[in-house]
């Protein structure tokens, strides 16, 4: 029989100890990666908004539930795939109860931003999943208000994800905040895509609102570029701006880090619009976008005139 002293057996549990605390550390650190690679690829105005916040814990949670958000999107845009949307809801359902879920993704959400959500901030959660199951079945939406509440579902969530990480303190006065920011951004993504929405079979514009302008769904499917449809795109994009000033005026409800990255990614995606226009409305042939020159001019801009 071998027998092993009390120091022998110290040392063979440090050793295992340290492989262990090693082997977690290092997946930590791949997990985090692969959040942060996901917002670098993938976006690159809130990238260059978020990257500014001083607060390391804040960033990383910041880029865990954009991965979690853009996975979901991409499971909807890329996959058509409904099976594997609703594991990952059913997935969601396990991390809100505390058990374990095999997956990067929800050790990452685990570790950064498990103590800042309650049980009511996870319905943020549910909901945007709702809104992806949205897109695989509605292809047309009627009024503004069909519109408002899909954009709700898509992008508003996406606000409330993260104003407990940006202002725990404020959430729930910060509510209004995150769900009117949700529907300039998402109305300014629809009228960027037009195009390639209508090829997936997509229409966003509201019924309502393309009668109105004296536009039509035949127009629309020819990529007809007129008057009619530059009212339309305008009466959207007023809508969209609205939103973008309100939370502009509101910025300063927000701790004193979260504002500037805050400002940035609403400039910076407001300019989106701005570029559509440049480019004489064509939003049917070619995806309009800032360029990274535009971009550092707009915050130059913003940072003079915030100053006066």
């Amino acid at each position: 029989m071998i027998y092993f002293t009390i120091v022998e057996v110290s040392i063979v549990i440090l050793i295992i100890g340290t492989v262990i605390f090693m082997f977690l550390f290092t997946l930590n650190l791949i997990d985090d990666y692969k959040c942060r690679k996901s917002i670098v690829l993938n976006s690159h105005t809130f990238y260059r908004a978020f990257s500014k916040i001083k607060s390391k814990k804040k960033r990383k949670a910041i880029y865990a539930v954009y991965d979690f958000c853009r996975y979901a999107d991409d499971l909807v845009d890329e996959y058509k795939d409904e099976a594997r949307l609703n594991k990952l809801e059913k997935d969601l359902v396990k991390h809100k109860s505390g058990f374990y879920v095999h997956s990067y993704r929800f050790r990452s959400l685990k570790r950064h931003t498990y103590h800042l959500y309650d049980a009511n901030d996870y319905q943020a959660f549910f909901d945007m999943i709702k809104g992806q199951k949205m897109d695989l079945h509605n292809r047309t939406y009627e009024t503004l208000d069909d519109l408002l509440d899909y954009s709700y579902h898509v992008a508003g969530t996406v606000g409330l994800m993260l104003v407990p990480i940006l202002a725990y303190k404020e959430k729930k006065e910060l509510r209004a905040f995150a769900i009117n920011l949700g529907y300039a951004m998402q109305i300014t993504n629809i009228l960027r895509d037009v195009g390639e929405d209508f090829k997936q079979g997509r229409v966003y514009l509201p019924k309502e609102m393309i009668k109105s302008a004296n536009y039509s769904l035949q127009d629309l499917e020819k990529g007809i570029i007129n008057e009619a449809f530059i009212k339309l795109f305008e009466s959207l994009a007023s809508i969209a701006e609205k939103y973008f000033d309100q939370a502009l005026n509101d910025i300063n409800l927000f701790p004193l880090d979260s504002r500037k990255p805050l400002a940035y990614a609403i400039i910076l995606y407001r300019a989106i619009l701005d570029a559509c226009r440049s480019s004489d409305y064509d939003v049917f042939s070619k995806k309009n976008f800032v360029s990274d020159k535009q971009k550092m001019q707009i915050i130059k801009t913003y940072e003079k005139e915030s100053l006066t």
